[in-house]
């Protein structure tokens, strides 16, 4: 079975739970590959499995939207998340997931959501705004269970009301109101955050003058807390071991390092046997 097949599959068990994200109307149907919704809005399924939901969709193909995230960052990404660097905070991430229909809002180049749908019994979709991570995301051997990416807007996600059992949110941007929308009565939104050593033996390197050697996750925080009045929070942080391989992943891949880019062989040379994994994950039960 192909992926368009997989991918036409996966909707048909959920096209309830979708909407269009043009006119706001359920959709109808799922054939040949193509979703339709009641004002006759078309989606068609790419080879790769994914669905292209940013406007209409001839346009996105086009004239997708640009990001700072180059193909070559994502690509550093996938490479050192694939190592494992997140597993032990996604862990607890699906201890707290339920349902039928998971949503990874801003999944980046997927690898988050293929390791949440490997360990956890439940259909996931991860929807990011950057094509070029969505494309990254469905390159590959269809991966089993099968995920559905998808480019998208977290300000018009393309849910129904409800539709979504739950919300993972890591490291990403967030819209509160469509994730209120969209979350069904009794479903989890989980958001995970930096904590405020995440990444500091790198910060360091970066900025030896020790002025952003840590990071505050305060602003970030505090919104998440003004908008829902009870949040669980939780604290995990771990050490991270690194070779040469996987410290040049790491520095290719954040933005963190952007401002250090005339010192980069320095830093590359002078590398780091290992890096300070530390988040906190606020979960909100509606």
């Amino acid at each position: 079975m192909n992926k368009i097949e997989l991918a036409t599959q996966f909707i048909q068990r959920h096209l309830h739970q979708f909407q269009c994200p043009i006119c706001k109307s359920n959709f109808n149907e799922v054939q040949s590959g193509t979703l339709i919704c009641n004002n006759q809005h078309s989606f068609n399924i790419a080879k790769k499995g994914s669905l292209f939901f940013l406007n209409n969709p001839v346009n996105t193909l086009n004239n997708p939207v640009n990001t700072e995230y180059t193909n070559e960052m994502l690509t550093y990404r996938n490479q050192f998340l694939t190592a494992g660097f997140f597993n032990p905070m996604l862990e607890e991430v699906i201890n707290n997931i339920s349902g039928d229909l998971i949503l990874d809002a801003g999944c980046g180049e997927g690898t988050t959501t293929k390791w949440m749908a490997s360990h956890f019994d439940g259909d996931f979709v991860g929807l990011d705004i950057s094509k070029p991570a969505i494309n990254i995301a469905g390159s590959g051997i269809a991966p089993q269970p099968y995920p559905l990416f998808m480019v998208g807007d977290l300000a018009q996600l393309p849910f129904a009301d409800q539709g979504l059992t739950s919300i993972v949110n890591i490291l990403s941007p967030a819209n509160y109101q469509e994730f209120d929308r969209t979350l069904a009565t009794h479903g989890e939104l989980i958001k995970v955050i930096p904590g405020n050593h995440y990444l500091s033996e790198l910060r360091q390197l970066v900025y030896p003058d020790g002025e952003h050697a840590t990071y505050d996750n305060a602003p970030v925080k505090n919104h998440f807390i003004e908008h829902y009045e009870h949040v669980e929070f939780s604290k995990i942080s771990y050490k991270f071991p690194l070779n040469d391989k996987l410290f040049t992943a790491l520095f290719n891949m954040t933005p963190l390092t952007w401002q250090a880019q005339d010192r980069k062989e320095a830093i590359l040379q002078d590398g780091l046997k290992e890096i300070t994994a530390e988040f906190e994950i606020g979960v909100v039960h509606k």
